[in-house]
Parts: structure tokens; C-alpha cells; sequence
């Protein structure tokens, strides 16, 4: 049975709780991004202003949730 250095056992902690997630959540935005993309038939710029007014509404509902 070994035993695991401390340091390594926290980086693995952190790989699986906070790295892990992370990617997968980057990774599925990726590919909705990409499958809205096709769907709509939008350009880059097209995408690039629905991604900006995306952020622009969760940000104000999320202001108005925090105040």
C-alpha cells in the first residue's frame, strides 16, 4: 500500500473538484456554441453579439438578484 505525498493529494483534489468541472463546463459550451451556430446558420459576429447579449441579460437578472 503506498502512501501519497500531502501535495499530491490535494492537487488531486483540486483537479477533480475544481479543474474537472470546469473543462467540462468550457467544453459543453463549446459544442452548444457550435451547435447553435450550424442551427441558425449565424456567423461568427452573428454568434459574438448573441453571446454579448446572453452575458448582458444574466448579468442584470443576476444584479437584481444580488440586490
Amino acid at each position: 500500500m503506498s502512501v501519497q505525498h500531502p501535495l499530491r493529494q490535494k492537487r488531486l483534489f483540486v483537479m477533480g473538484w475544481l479543474i474537472h468541472p470546469i473543462r467540462a463546463v468550457f467544453f459543453a459550451d463549446e459544442q452548444a456554441f457550435n451547435w447553435i451556430q450550424k442551427r441558425l446558420g449565424l456567423s461568427n459576429y452573428q454568434m459574438a453579439a448573441l453571446v454579448w447579449v446572453k452575458g448582458l441579460i444574466i448579468g442584470i437578472l443576476l444584479g437584481w438578484w444580488l440586490l
